[in-house]
């Protein structure tokens, strides 16, 4: 056991007090067994009752549901079988303790064992799976296909567990894929990624998931497939719905963004949340790595934690979607700036204005109220899937960006069709523009409209940054920019790209 990652005391297998509360709902779903449990001094057997809530396994005496006697979470409890002649053993682990319960029934041992299977810790990874093609690679992970013996195709990110200096340095990495595993084993719902199983040996700790076909939200490959407002309208309520799940559980997602959502099957209608990393649960006084998210699509709050110390809930992921709603339709984060500075302060005011578009004005009206600086006067996910929004017919053809752009860029494309933005990037990229475009004076405070303007200072000096000062924005904008027709697109642009140069140079 070089990987603990359960939750418990330290002392002991099961816990005696602080046994959790659950709902009339939640116990209604309670399953209930009697099972023989081998004494750990004389060998003896006795006849005990156990049921599952949730992530939790408790024992009582026989016909005795409600004298608690122990209960012990799931998440870091290693399990094992064994089957010894007739009888069936199944091995529990925990904090050095073992606990070994034994049926003779079939049917119950089958059940009892699938439903552990799913909360537990497994350690037969190489014995159950047959690992296939590699999907991805991350900095401490790697993903891969995998099959079962039935041949059912799932994912499988495989987490080594090396003893380096990073990996001992950083206890946050090990903090966040806790988060991850104690949140995917809480949902149930077709729109949020399904963790199966989790499996652990000396060497690497694996997490089995659903295998996704399909691709995230903006990409290129979704770029080139026109979806229908029904089929948006359905995009927005799926993924409401799956917001509400989680906060339903008093959990928070806080890294909601279009990266995190994939396409299943390329349909806009069913869209898949994943990586639950810097997930957390609401009621913890002491929210881990408070600060935390991606810059630009961060709520306030959480931006300002530092500052204000107050803590926030999961009216962060409400914020959090609204931005990525306002991203697809518009193909541009709101809050870009020219630095990375600048984009913080814009991101923490939380002010933008919605670009004229062919957009009904309940969708616009829609990401407004999710996007509300305060989380007390956004709207929640149960109150956005009653909005008006849902209720309305528009007709009219979607087409997700193909990389997010700078509001600058959206003005260029806007102002004149004849641009092809996507080609005009690297140009601008090549000729030092993109930063020039953006005036570091614009506020809100004297401009209605975050426009970019050029600044025209002959002192100043542009300089064309090389690659190891871009940010990761851009340099996700840049390289998404590329494709094979890339060329075709230059050509057909020179004349607009030339005019970019003489205006360049004319500002020098």
């Amino acid at each position: 056991m070089i990987f603990q990652i359960g939750q418990s005391d330290g002392r002991k297998f099961w816990c005696t007090n602080n046994i959790p509360n659950f709902d009339i709902e939640e116990v209604s779903n309670v399953k209930i067994g009697n099972f023989y449990k081998i004494g750990k001094t004389f060998g003896q057997k006795c006849l005990r009752q156990y049921f599952l809530i949730k992530q939790y396994l408790f024992y009582s005496d026989v016909g005795n549901f409600k004298n608690v006697k122990g209960y012990v979470r799931l998440d870091g409890v290693y399990l094992q079988f064994q089957r010894v002649n007739q009888e069936y053993q199944i091995y529990l682990r925990n904090n050095g303790f073992q606990i070994i319960l034994c049926t003779d029934i079939d049917e119950q041992f089958q059940e009892w064992s699938q439903m552990l299977s799913q909360k537990c810790i497994l350690t037969t990874f190489e014995k159950d799976y047959k690992i296939g093609s590699l999907i991805g690679n991350g900095t401490f992970s790697t993903v891969y296909e995998c099959w079962n013996h039935e041949g059912e195709l799932f994912a499988v990110k495989a987490i080594t567990k090396c003893q380096s200096k990073q990996m001992k340095n950083n206890k946050q990495y090990e903090l966040q894929l806790l988060s991850e595993i104690n949140a995917l084993r809480e949902f149930n719902h077709e729109n949020i990624l399904k963790l199966h199983q989790v499996y652990e040996n000396t060497e690497k700790l694996y997490l089995v998931t659903e295998y996704i076909d399909g691709y995230e939200l903006i990409s290129k490959q979704t770029s080139k497939i026109p979806y229908s407002s029904n089929e948006l309208q359905s995009f927005v309520y799926q993924m409401l719905l799956a917001i509400h799940q989680i906060h339903s559980y008093n959990m928070m997602h806080r890294d909601i963004k279009p990266q995190n959502i994939i396409l299943k099957n390329g349909q806009l209608n069913n869209p898949i949340l994943i990586d639950f990393g810097l997930a957390v649960s609401t009621q913890i006084k002491d929210i881990p790595f408070p600060s935390c998210g991606s810059l630009g699509y961060s709520a306030p709050e959480i931006l300002r934690f530092e500052e204000t110390k107050k803590q926030y809930n999961g009216q962060c992921d409400i914020f959090s979607f609204g931005i990525t709603l306002f991203t697809i339709l518009f193909g541009y984060n709101p809050f870009k700036g020219y630095d990375q500075k600048q984009t913080i302060k814009r991101n923490a005011d939380a002010y933008f204005e919605i670009p004229s578009s062919p957009y009904p004005t309940e969708l616009c009206n829609l990401i407004l109220l999710m996007t509300k600086k305060y989380p007390k006067d956004r709207i929640t996910a149960l109150q956005a899937l009653t909005h008006p929004y849902f209720n309305i017919k528009f007709y009219m053809t979607i087409h997700l960006p193909m990389s997010i752009l700078t509001k600058q860029q959206y003005e260029m494309s806007k102002n004149d069709k004849n641009i092809n933005v996507h080609s005009s990037l690297e140009m601008d990229y090549q000729f030092g523009l993109n930063s020039q475009f953006l005036n570091p004076q614009n506020s809100p405070k004297n401009q209605k409209l975050r426009t970019s303007t050029i600044n025209s200072n002959p002192q100043r000096k542009l300089t064309i940054p090389s690659l190891d000062q871009i940010d990761e924005f851009q340099l996700d904008v840049f390289e998404d920019s590329i494709e094979t027709s890339h060329l075709e697109k230059l050509k057909m642009n020179q004349n607009h790209f030339y005019n970019q140069k003489n205006l360049f140079n004319s500002i020098l």
